[in-house]
């Protein structure tokens, strides 16, 4: 019998969580605490609102916050974690007023299509990587495309930019955390609406 993984033990591993409301109940949240119209923490989820927090990021005291608020205004809301165990797999967990706990252990959908597969990934923590992206998206039009945000099998944030319809993929991009690689997209995309995969396939 094969000896236990050791170093699989002890693995950090990447997770992804979103606070999900209706966009009524959120924003009035975020306004009532003070948060930036354009937070790129806050991004589209199935037809509301939702916050995302990550394990790149320093803590969740913001979540927390929105928690707190949201509850005092007697608002419903969801908390969805999407745990990365490998490459193309994760973990999705739902937790939910008035419902049962959740959890699922699942291969990753697909992203896009086959063409990403020959997309070059631009890397935003350097000028050359944003000038590579800024000229792909140079006559871009950010209400035509959305931006899904997740991570790569070395740990880096990474970052799909695709066009609504017909669906397709324009560009990829990475970086060392979801918060810079949000910006330095928001750079070139002021307007544009962040994802991120939280269900299982199928």
């Amino acid at each position: 019998m094969d000896a236990p993984d050791a170093s699989r033990d002890n693995a950090q591993l990447h997770v992804s969580t979103l606070l999900i409301a209706t966009s009524r109940a959120l924003n009035n949240a975020l306004d009532q605490l003070g948060f930036g119209e354009n937070d790129d923490r806050v991004i589209e989820h199935e037809g509301k609102l939702a916050f995302i927090v990550c394990s790149h990021d320093a803590d969740c005291d913001d979540l927390f916050a929105l928690i707190t608020e949201l509850s005092a205004r007697g608002e419903s809301w969801e908390l969805q974690f999407r745990i990365d165990t490998g490459e193309n797999r994760a973990i999705f967990q739902r937790l939910s007023r008035h419902d049962r706990v959740e959890a699922v252990d699942s291969p990753l959908p697909p992203e896009a299509d086959e063409e990403t597969r020959d997309l070059p990934s631009h890397n935003l923590d350097g000028e050359s990587g944003r000038a590579g992206l800024r000229r792909v998206l140079k006559k871009t039009d950010p209400a035509e495309v959305f931006v899904t945000i997740g991570s790569n099998p070395a740990g880096r944030a990474a970052a799909t930019i695709l066009r609504r319809n017909p669906r397709r993929a324009l560009a990829l991009a990475e970086g060392a955390d979801e918060s810079s690689l949000r910006a330095a997209i928001r750079e070139l995309l002021p307007t544009v609406m962040f994802a991120v995969t939280m269900k299982p396939s199928g």
